[in-house]
């Protein structure tokens, strides 16, 4: 048996509805010949008569009544679908995946979530701190925030949203004869690594005890007391026990990226999050 078509069946229920072929014909906006072909096409594919003429008009055989009972059915799932593809345009609900560093999502991200979520009930936010980076093209992450431009992601939305400036600090201050806390091989090319790895090699004192693969690891191992580290000047500000070593002046900053597959850059529930990251990153960002 051939598959139903939904039109056929839509062609069923305003024949149904009118009476007649010629009422049909007018909703759909074709001619009669066609209405009729249709109708007689799905009698064929079911293998029984669906209409039984009376007194110039079509009434439902038994058949044709289930037909039209389930076709009812159909119908307003259909109208449910496109009713809530409507609604994903304009209201905000649902979930919204949001991808980054652990440190953004600890001390940026997470500490301003319970504002948010009172004045945006309706929305789920799933948080995935992953030192990786997880494909918005792929559909692994509905937003993403990369502290580097988007170069291997094509087919996104992407936004710069601030930029982080960092500094040496550490828990006590005057420790510059601190040893180092750096980043392990997979992650030495990050520019806040290279900038250690440099500032080592310029002094011969300088020694390295401890290695991390994630910025909140050396937080946190800076604030244990365990050596010095790069840090970003926006978070690591908000810890009394910390001391800047480098002075005033960040040695250097990153950019801070906003990623949004465009598929989805229009939903209103994304949109939400993307203004609220937005206004997240300017409050503290340069």
């Amino acid at each position: 048996m051939q598959d139903l078509d939904w039109n056929d069946l839509r062609y069923i229920l305003l024949v149904a509805r009118s009476g007649r072929i010629a009422g049909a014909a007018r909703e759909l906006g074709v001619d009669e010949t066609t209405v009729a072909r249709r109708i007689a096409r799905l009698e064929r594919l079911l293998g029984v008569r669906l209409f039984e003429r009376h007194a110039g008009n079509l009434t439902p055989t038994d058949s044709g009544q289930i037909v039209i009972t389930q076709a009812e059915r159909i119908e307003l799932d259909v109208e449910a679908i496109k009713e809530s593809v409507r609604d994903a345009d304009r209201v905000e609900v649902g979930k919204v995946r949001v991808t980054a560093v652990p440190l953004v999502l600890n001390h940026i991200l997470i500490p301003a979530l319970p504002g948010f979520l009172q004045l945006h009930p309706r929305l789920q936010i799933e948080l995935v701190a992953d030192p990786r980076n997880l494909s918005v093209t792929n559909r692994e992450a509905d937003i993403a925030l990369r502290l580097t431009r988007p170069e291997s992601e094509h087919r996104v939305v992407a936004r710069r949203v601030g930029t982080f400036e960092y500094a040496v600090y550490a828990a006590s201050a005057g420790h510059h004869d601190l040893p180092w806390i750096t980043y392990d091989a997979i992650w030495s090319n990050l520019p806040h690594a290279l900038w250690m790895t440099e500032a080592i090699a310029s002094d011969p004192k300088s020694e390295t005890f401890v290695t991390v693969n994630d910025s909140e690891l050396a937080l946190t191992a800076v604030r244990a007391g365990l050596g010095r580290s790069l840090l970003p000047c926006r978070i690591a500000d908000n810890f009394p026990e910390l001391s800047r070593l480098s002075g005033a002046t960040p040695i250097l900053s990153r950019e801070m990226w906003l990623m949004v597959h465009p598929d989805l850059k229009h939903l209103a529930r994304v949109r939400a999050v993307i203004s609220w990251i937005e206004r997240l990153m300017s409050a503290g960002c340069t």
